[in-house]
């Protein structure tokens, strides 16, 4: 038996398939590794980014109906299915502001993307894996339907979205999804200028996009009620009880080491805050940290918020959440 057919073969072994995902810097990383702890569980990181992800993408947050009905969605189905066989490679990124060693180890094993997949594709253990990708929020509906993933969808509050895309200088905003005809005709035909509309504020644009990616998420999980939601809040509050209730609905093993590992990255600091630098830190006081990011904005932009989000925020959250 070749090489070739041994990897196959232990593919095949793979019948328990997650895909973990939200809007970005939602916690999507936070609970995909979490939930790839257990040996028998591969990690695969950002399939559908265009900086990280397979070489053949290019579009950010694309959108695919599962009934696969035009030529251009049939053709992403053919790149997609790649990915369930391990028959696919993942891009190496190498941001301009990462330190010089960094960059020297990316250069030397891959990042993150291509580091994990090497493993995973020698596993010899594993039985299930969990794709974490927030770039592909949009496929979750065409994923589930056609490939059978189990959807972990991270919801973030509106407040505590912006803060934490403040803080690194990220801005995200609708015009990134406005040349998607059929995401307009699915989910934004009463709408269609919201996609388009211009926002001067940066806040203001990271709030639409946050109700956008939301507002279609949250309409296709409503018709599927075996997928799981989980607000980064209640994730932040009680991480263990949250983490067992995740994998016992994924049928994932859970264990002591496994919640000893989770205690230490959500009680290992004393503080809410991210060290200086870190544009990701797992080791903090993860109860601190919505209060935190939300009190770090204005009333005004609380109040502006509230405003562009409400209509979707107000299914998962409370107009006091937003404390205005």
């Amino acid at each position: 038996m070749d090489i070739l057919t041994v990897i196959k073969v232990k593919i095949n072994n793979i019948k328990n398939w997650i895909f973990v995902t939200g809007v970005p810097r939602s916690g999507t990383t936070f609970v995909g590794m979490n939930l790839s702890l257990p040996l028998e569980v591969d990690y695969i990181h950002e399939p559908f980014n265009p900086q990280c992800g397979l070489p053949e993408i290019t579009q950010w947050y694309r959108y695919v109906r599962p009934s696969l009905d035009t030529e251009e969605m049939q053709k992403y189905h053919q790149l997609t299915q790649k990915i369930f066989s391990y028959d696919f490679t993942l891009k190496t990124n190498i941001p301009e502001n990462d330190p010089w060693q960094r960059k020297i180890i990316k250069q030397v094993i891959g990042s993150r993307g291509p580091f994990y997949l090497r493993w995973a594709k020698m596993n010899p253990f594993h039985q299930a894996a969990v794709i974490k990708d927030p770039i592909g929020n949009l496929l979750s509906e065409y994923l589930y339907v056609n490939f059978q993933v189990k959807p972990v969808i991270i919801i973030k509050h509106p407040t505590s979205f912006v803060a934490s895309i403040k803080r690194v200088n990220f801005q995200p905003s609708p015009a990134k999804l406005n040349d998607q005809p059929h995401l307009i005709e699915d989910y934004f035909a009463d709408e269609p200028d919201f996609l388009t509309q211009e926002w001067s504020d940066p806040v203001l644009a990271a709030a639409a996009f946050w109700r956008v990616i939301y507002k279609v998420i949250l309409e296709q999980a409503s018709q599927y009620p075996d997928w799981m939601i989980i607000t980064h809040e209640e994730l932040s509050r009680e991480p263990v009880s949250v983490f067992q209730k995740l994998y016992h609905h994924l049928n994932l093993s859970w264990s002591e080491s496994v919640q000893n590992k989770i205690i230490k990255q959500t009680q290992g600091n004393r503080s809410a805050e991210a060290q200086k630098g870190r544009v990701q830190d797992f080791k903090r006081n993860s109860a601190k940290i919505f209060e935190m990011r939300r009190n770090s904005l204005s009333l005004e932009e609380r109040l502006s918020i509230f405003e562009i989000v409400k209509d979707v925020a107000l299914k998962v959250y409370t107009e006091d959440s937003f404390a205005i």
